[in-house]
């Protein structure tokens, strides 16, 4: 099988070919100019921010980030209106409250 490198996730990204034949280009994969920001933030941290709003695509491109680096797959989901959080462990809830609290909380587990 062929090792996963960062290079294969951004051709997916940019709606290329991966180049090593590991996942489709019709899986939603593009990101706009606004999740490359927190795409970047999720490399630099280690676990990805976002809304319930966002779309699935950058979900898409954390979790294989994640496996091509054998991190664990870390998200906190935040909404907005109710000023609340959640943490998810490869898509499992693990804990839930408020924004302030799960934001400090999930920098303890990276």
């Amino acid at each position: 099988m062929t090792k996963i490198k960062l290079e294969h996730i951004d051709n997916l990204r940019r709606w290329k070919k991966s180049g090593s034949k590991i996942w489709s280009r019709w899986v939603p994969h593009h990101l706009y100019k606004y999740e490359e920001a927190k795409y970047k933030r999720a490399l630099k941290y280690k676990f990805l921010e976002i809304t319930e709003k966002d779309r699935v695509n950058l979900r898409n491109i954390w979790q294989k980030v994640c496996f091509a680096k054998w991190w664990k797959n870390y998200t906190l989901i935040k909404n907005t209106e109710l000023w609340t959080a959640k943490i998810l462990l490869d898509d499992i809830k693990q804990h839930s409250g408020t924004m302030k609290e799960l934001k400090s909380l999930i920098k303890t587990y990276v």
